[in-house]
């Protein structure tokens, strides 16, 4: 060990509940791998699952400390009923006493996500943060669930955002001062100088919608919408689905069976390696109605992919509209109809565009995210222990 070297302990607690991992997750679990890997002591809390998930197995040969939690299934009324009388208010508190951790890092999958383990936190006199890697402007917080929500994050001794929008969107919904949360960058899963090779076949464009299929976040409904129109039905134009099913693939392949869309739409489900997508694709479409920072669209840009997208979570920072790509100003048929006329018009120029898309965003966002992240964590630790924070501050 360095000579004046001091081993920190930071934990982790996933609010994953419903698929087994996701592009939320990446963020946390790899500062977690650098962290283990600087010597410091990490704990993690998920929610168990049947197989070990490949980065949690690898992030426990690294050393991690993994705590598998079980979820209470009870129904609606008998869960207010517990929260009434305070039973379950305290989940993983003996998880916690164990890890006695400096700072626990909360990574909230989305805003609605239950927040109950940052009650515990405060009653222990554990500093936390919260990680939020996405919130949508569409559901907002409900009145009976304000002041849990509220205390959560005020108590936080740091807030962490993938984009600017979505600490906008918190701030409205719970009436807080955020303004002094840390936006940070995702990780991505290309090779940092990727440049897969242009597609040699320009007969038929070929557009990739990376996403799982959900239609309430990535809104393919839209998409299809679109291109059922007659103008797009006779042009050399297809897009290509890749992403696991999120909830949405049976009305997917209905509505493509419906409309008679399989020669436009093909169905392709989750693939592992995305530099290989952009071998065949020329160009990405993300018809999104809310995001963090969406992974695919990074991935895109550096793989020298023109984004055609909707202007949700950081793309307003990170792609000059019909310079380096397209944005829709709002998840709607006719703004993304616009959105993929203007790239239309422009097809011959993508290539080149895809260049300054690769260039552009290798300027914009980090290219070491967790590595970044985890130095975040280790300065959000607080000096000494805290009960609350006072820095995210309500209106007086």
């Amino acid at each position: 060990m360095l000579w004046g070297y001091r081993m920190t302990r930071i934990a982790f607690y996933s609010t994953m509940a419903g698929m087994p991992w996701g592009g939320s997750e990446e963020l946390w679990s790899r500062a977690a791998g650098a962290l283990l890997e600087q010597g410091h002591y990490v704990s993690i809390n998920f929610k168990k699952r049947k197989v070990l998930i490949p980065p949690l197995e690898r992030l426990r040969q690294l050393g991690a400390d993994l705590y598998w939690r079980r979820g209470l299934r009870v129904g609606r009324t008998l869960r207010k009923l517990l929260m009434r009388i305070h039973i379950g208010q305290n989940p993983s508190i003996m998880w916690l006493k164990h890890a006695r951790p400096d700072l626990l890092v909360v990574s909230i999958g989305y805003h609605m996500d239950d927040l109950s383990i940052t009650q515990t936190c405060r009653s222990l006199g554990v500093p936390y943060a919260l990680l939020l890697q996405a919130a949508s402007p569409h559901q907002f917080i409900e009145a009976h669930s304000f002041d849990r929500f509220r205390e959560a994050w005020a108590g936080a001794a740091k807030c962490f955002f993938v984009s600017s929008q979505n600490r906008e969107v918190i701030e409205t919904n719970l009436a807080l001062d955020l303004s002094d949360a840390q936006i940070v960058d995702n990780p991505f899963q290309v090779s940092l100088d990727a440049r897969p090779a242009w597609p040699a076949d320009e007969k038929l464009w070929k557009l990739a919608c990376v996403a799982r299929v959900h239609f309430l976040s990535k809104a393919q409904d839209v998409l299809l919408r679109v291109l059922r129109q007659p103008k797009w039905r006779a042009r050399p134009i297809q897009v290509s689905l890749f992403g696991a099913d999120g909830g949405s693939l049976r009305q997917l392949q209905e509505l493509i069976t419906l409309h008679s869309q399989h020669k436009q739409v093909v169905v392709r489900g989750f693939t592992p390696n995305i530099e290989d997508v952009w071998r065949e694709h020329h160009a990405l479409v993300l018809p999104s109605r809310f995001e963090g920072n969406a992974l695919a669209m990074i991935e895109a840009m550096l793989c020298g992919r023109v984004p055609i997208v909707t202007n949700v979570g950081r793309v307003s920072e990170l792609v000059d509209d019909d310079v380096c790509g397209f944005v829709a100003g709002a998840a709607t048929v006719e703004l993304l109809d616009d959105a993929l006329e203007r790239a239309w018009q422009r097809r011959h120029e993508w290539q080149a565009m895809g260049q300054l898309a690769a260039a552009t965003i290798r300027r914009r966002h980090s290219l070491r995210p967790a590595e970044d992240f985890a130095e975040q964590i280790l300065a959000a630790v607080p000096a000494r222990p805290q009960t609350t924070t006072g820095q995210l501050r309500a209106a007086a």
